[in-house]
C-alpha cells in the first residue's frame, strides 16, 4: 500500500509499504502461525508511529498549541485516523465518507459543541473546516445535520467498541495506569446514571414510569415519563479515570425481543451484571475489584465477581440485611480497631474492622466488614459501611480500602457531572437508540483521549475540590485555538491503513 502525500509532506517521506493492521489474537501476517501480538505487532505497530510522525507536517509537529500537540498525541501514539477510519455505516453508496462525518462528531465531543445543529453551524466555519481536514469553503456547509444524523442511526457500534478497546489496551501497554492504582489494584466503579428525560419525546427503546408532576391548578397527576438509563464502568485512579464499558437498560421490548417470557424492564442490577461479564470477556485480568454502591451488595453479584476472580469492595447500607447485620454485631462485640489523624486532609478517621463473615446463604466466600467514621473540623462526622470481598482484596490495609471505596465518587464527579455539566449529555442529539448509544461510545473515546493527554502528556495534576477544572480550561484553550490553524489538518497522509 502506497501513501500519496501532498507537497507539504512529500519531501519528509517517502512512499511506503504497511503491513495490514490484524487484530492481536489473529494469526501473524508473515505466515508463522502465531499470534500477531506475539510474533510481528510490536515491530509493525513501531513502522506505523515512525511514517505517521513523517507525515505530520511541520507546523504540527512542533507547535506548542494545545489543540495541535493533541492532535500529534492521539495520531502518534493511538493512531486515531486508523481507528475512525475503521467505523463504518450501513449507507448505500454514501457521498461524504463515513471519516469525515465521525471525525467531526469526534471532534464535537472534544470541544463540547452542544448538538447536532450547532456542528451544522460550524461546518460552514473556515476554522472548523481546517480541523476536520477540508479545504475551507466559507459559508459553504461541508455536510448538513441530516447527514450526521443518518450516519449516527446507522452506524455500526461494534467499530467504536473496538476503538476505546484499543485506546485502553495501548495505554496499558505504555504503562499509563501503573502508577495510578491503589495498592497495584485496578479497580473499576459500575453505576447507573440516567442522563435525561421527557413527557413527550420518546422513541421505541425507551423505558417509561409513572410520575406525579403539579398543574398549575395545584392538582396532583400521574403521567408517563420517558427516559434511558445505562450502566457505566469506569476505571478509577487516583489521576486518570477512564471508561470501560456502557451498556444500556432494556426496556420491555427490547427484552421481549430476546425471550419472549419476560415482562416490565429491566433493572439497573441486571444490565450491571451484563457488564461485568463483557468487561470480562473484553479485559480479563486487566481488572482487578470492582467498587459498587448497595444496589450490588448481595449474594448473587459477588458470587459473579469471585467466579471471574475479581475482588470486590461494596457499599453496605441496609442495616437488617446480610452481610451488613453481622458486621454491625461484631463490630460492636470488638470495639474500634485504629484511630488515626490525616493532617493533610484535616481529617480524624476511627476504624471498626470485622472479617471472615459467612453469613450470606448465596455466596460461598468471605467477606470483610469495615466500618471507618471519618471526622473534620466543623463537620458532622461521615460513616463509611462497606463489604470486602476477594482473597487479595481482603488483605489491603484499613486506609487503602477506605481510599479505594470513596473513589467510587469519581464516577459521579469525574463522570456524570461533568458530562452533564459541560459535555452537553443532558441534550438528545439525536432521539434513536442507535443514534444515542453511538454518540456516548464517541463521547467516551473523546473523554478518554482527552483524560490521558492531559493528565498523561501534559502531566497536569488533578484537582482534588473539583477534578473537572483542569480538562476544562484545556478544552476552552483548543477551542480559542481552533482559529489558529494555518492550514487543513492532513488526515488523508495520516491514514495509514486506507485499506
Amino acid at each position: 500500500m502506497g501513501l500519496t502525500l501532498s507537497k507539504e509532506t512529500s519531501n519528509r517521506v517517502s512512499a511506503v509499504v504497511l503491513p495490514p493492521r490484524m487484530g492481536r489474537n489473529e494469526a501473524c501476517h508473515c505466515g508463522s502461525d502465531i499470534k500477531y501480538k506475539q510474533c510481528c505487532r510490536e515491530p509493525d505497530e513501531a513502522l506505523r508511529r515512525q511514517r505517521r510522525g513523517a507525515v505530520l507536517p511541520e507546523w504540527i509537529d512542533s507547535s506548542r498549541s494545545k489543540l495541535q500537540q493533541f492532535e500529534k498525541y492521539v495520531c502518534n501514539v493511538f493512531g486515531l485516523p486508523d481507528l475512525l477510519a475503521s467505523l463504518v455505516d450501513t449507507r448505500r453508496a454514501p457521498k461524504i465518507p463515513t471519516f469525515d462525518v465521525v471525525n467531526s462528531l469526534f471532534h464535537t465531543a472534544v470541544l463540547r459543541i452542544p448538538s447536532i445543529n450547532a456542528l451544522e453551524g460550524d461546518l460552514k466555519e473556515s476554522d472548523f473546516q481546517k480541523l476536520i481536514g477540508r479545504h475551507p469553503t466559507p459559508e459553504v456547509k461541508a455536510f448538513s445535520a441530516d447527514v450526521v444524523a443518518n450516519v449516527l442511526d446507522k452506524l455500526q457500534l461494534d467499530g467504536i467498541h473496538r476503538a476505546i478497546d484499543e485506546v485502553i489496551g495501548k495505554a496499558e501497554r505504555n504503562k499509563a495506569f501503573r502508577d495510578g492504582c491503589y495498592s497495584a489494584l485496578r479497580c473499576v466503579a459500575l453505576d447507573g446514571w440516567e442522563p435525561f428525560c421527557s413527557y413527550d419525546r420518546h422513541c421505541p427503546h425507551c423505558l417509561v414510569r409513572k410520575v406525579k408532576v403539579k398543574r398549575r391548578t395545584g392538582e396532583l397527576e400521574e403521567v408517563d415519563q420517558y427516559y434511558h438509563s445505562y450502566v457505566v464502568a469506569m476505571l478509577l485512579g487516583p489521576v486518570i479515570d477512564v471508561v470501560l464499558g456502557i451498556e444500556p437498560v432494556r426496556n420491555e421490548e427490547a427484552r421481549r425481543d430476546i425471550d419472549g417470557e419476560h415482562k416490565g424492564h429491566e433493572g439497573e442490577l441486571t444490565a450491571a451484571r451484563r457488564l461485568i461479564d463483557s468487561l470480562h470477556n473484553t479485559y480479563g485480568g486487566f481488572i482487578n475489584a470492582f467498587v459498587l454502591d448497595a444496589l450490588y451488595a448481595n449474594g448473587p453479584v459477588m458470587t459473579q465477581l469471585a467466579g471471574y476472580g475479581y475482588g470486590g469492595f461494596l457499599v453496605l447500607k441496609k442495616e437488617k440485611d446480610e452481610p451488613f447485620k453481622e458486621a454491625l454485631t461484631l463490630w460492636q462485640m470488638q470495639g474500634s480497631c485504629e484511630k488515626y489523624e490525616e493532617p493533610d486532609h484535616k481529617e480524624q478517621v476511627q476504624f471498626w474492622d470485622a472479617d471472615d463473615i459467612e453469613t450470606l446463604d448465596t455466596y460461598e466466600g468471605k467477606v470483610r466488614g469495615v466500618r471507618a467514621v471519618v471526622t473534620k473540623p466543623d463537620q458532622d462526622p461521615s460513616t463509611w459501611c462497606f463489604a470486602i470481598i476477594g482473597q487479595r482484596a481482603r488483605q489491603l490495609g484499613r486506609r487503602t480500602a477506605l481510599r479505594i471505596i470513596r473513589s467510587r465518587w469519581h464516577i459521579e464527579n469525574t463522570g456524570f457531572h461533568q458530562w452533564i455539566s459541560y459535555w452537553n449529555l443532558g441534550h438528545v442529539f439525536r432521539h434513536t437508540q442507535n443514534a444515542l448509544r453511538a454518540i456516548l461510545l464517541l463521547w467516551t473515546l473523546a473523554f478518554n483521549l482527552l483524560q490521558l493527554f492531559i493528565y498523561r502528556r501534559l502531566g497536569r495534576c488533578r484537582r482534588p475540590k473539583d477534578p473537572t477544572d483542569t480538562i476544562r480550561h484545556i478544552v476552552e484553550v483548543m477551542l480559542r485555538e481552533m482559529a489558529t490553524l494555518p492550514a487543513p489538518i492532513p488526515w488523508a497522509t495520516l491514514l495509514l491503513n486506507t485499506s
